[in-house]
């Protein structure tokens, strides 16, 4: 529940968007437009769209992609607000919103959070029923009913996904005459060979400070093979063994095979570590793709991005995907119309054009194929691995409302093992413990 100085600048916001009334180049929608009327636009239906994290090359996207939808659709208007900067700034404003009576019909930004507070209309029915359902990823779908652990309802229609790989310089495995890392045992088989200590090069980059966590985790349920974080009496799978011998190994390799100042990198240090030529692999997301062709210019034979290596059961597995995908407001007004939008959102060309600006893979199977998905070697590469049926995904628990502060309370204790100052096991009980009360205050709850 708002405290009383939160409900006051609700109602203040709400005044100020009142007297501003409705501009799109502001940003600033008026509270008709908000709730979903006619707003002038004489007998038309007006739904309203925020997005989340917008730069100029997306609002480009976004309005462009609203003026096509309303051609089509020329009984509905939609009305866009797309909020610059981080995500904590857009979700300041939804709350406000939220908490005033004015959701937005249509978001992209999607929390279990809002499904725990009812803010979101189930898409089971709507979904069932279009025509369209058939081409839209079903790893995509599957990580976002995930983040309905209780009932697995979709509240989210998936738009992309993001790969988690192994960026190499593969020019160096080649002068090494090292093969690319396929299974694990090849990858720690290959960081002695990678070493060029006396001219600054380490085998590996890792990711010690801010998201640490999040990496290792990933890299360890791919090792392992384990599928689920919690066994059925609500024990973690996290300080298993087999990972309990990962963590070992990889944060090992800290000082040895990679850089002493790892310690505290986080994604930016460990990306211009690659690009600068002192690590031969690091661990990130497609996210990098864009500033890696810039640093490299483009030639693609001083860098790619592999999958994660099999297993020793010859399996691959993948991360579980962060889910992603439009919601539907459940106090919205004109929800057929919302359905409309989002389907729209997911046509082939629509998806297409929104995974080639972002650098994330359409969740639209047929806009997954597409030229530049196929042209582009890492996009291809995570297309493949998303679209195979031998890909092997984690159920990671984003369903958790903690499950986010777990992982940055253990970012600490990862820097500590890599000092030597803690064992892997002493860091993977610790983490089990915290994830159990996590579960444990989830399944009470009713």
């Amino acid at each position: 529940m708002m405290n009383l100085s939160r409900i006051r600048s609700a109602l203040s916001l709400l005044a100020a968007i009142a007297v501003a009334g409705c501009s799109n180049e502001s940003g600033i929608l008026s509270p008709g437009d908000a709730a979903g009327g006619t707003s002038g636009h004489g007998k038309k239906t007006t739904i309203t769209f925020w997005a989340a994290s917008v730069t100029p090359e997306r609002k480009a996207f976004f309005e462009q992609t609203v003026k096509t939808f309303e051609e089509q659709y020329p009984d509905i208007h939609v009305e866009y607000l797309g909020v610059p900067g981080d995500i904590s700034a857009y979700e300041q404003k939804l709350d406000v919103a939220i908490a005033a009576g004015q959701a937005p019909d249509i978001t992209n930004d999607f929390k279990a959070d809002y499904i725990a507070r009812g803010v979101y209309e189930p898409l089971d029915d709507y979904f069932n029923h279009w025509d369209g359902k058939d081409a839209i990823s079903q790893g995509a779908l599957q990580s976002n009913r995930l983040l309905d652990a209780k009932e697995g309802k979709l509240y989210a229609l998936p738009y992309s996904s993001q790969t988690w790989n192994l960026w190499v310089r593969n020019d160096w495995f080649k002068e090494a005459n090292v093969p690319l890392p396929d299974t694990w045992h090849q990858f720690f088989e290959a960081l002695p060979k990678l070493m060029d200590k006396s001219n600054e090069r380490y085998a590996l980059s890792i990711r010690g400070g801010a998201g640490s966590a999040n990496t290792l985790e990933a890299l360890m349920y791919t090792y392992s093979g384990i599928g689920d974080y919690f066994t059925a009496d609500g024990r973690a799978t996290i300080n298993d063994p087999k990972h309990v011998e990962f963590a070992e190994k990889y944060l090992g390799a800290y000082s040895v095979y990679t850089p002493e100042d790892d310690l505290s990198k986080g994604w930016t240090e460990i990306t211009a570590t690659f690009q600068s030529g002192k690590a031969g692999m690091v661990v990130h997301n497609l996210g990098s793709a864009s500033s890696h062709e810039k640093a490299f210019n483009g030639d693609r034979s001083k860098f790619m991005a592999l999958p994660f290596p099999k297993n020793d059961q010859g399996e691959r597995v993948h991360p579980g995907m962060m889910p992603l995908g439009l919601t539907m407001s459940r106090t919205s007004k004109n929800k057929d119309a919302v359905w409309k939008f989002m389907t729209f959102y997911l046509s082939k060309d629509v998806n297409s054009q929104y995974g080639k600006l972002y650098g994330e893979i359409p969740a639209n199977n047929e806009a997954s194929r597409d030229t530049w998905v196929q042209e582009i070697p890492y996009m291809k590469s995570a297309a493949d691995l998303l679209m195979s049926k031998d890909t092997k995904f984690s159920k990671n628990p984003y369903y958790l409302p903690g499950y986010n502060k777990v992982q940055k309370n253990m970012e600490p204790l990862i820097q500590k093992v890599m000092a030597k100052k803690m064992t892997a096991k002493e860091l993977l009980d610790e983490w089990a413990k915290q994830l159990e009360k996590e579960e444990a205050a989830y399944s009470s709850r009713k």
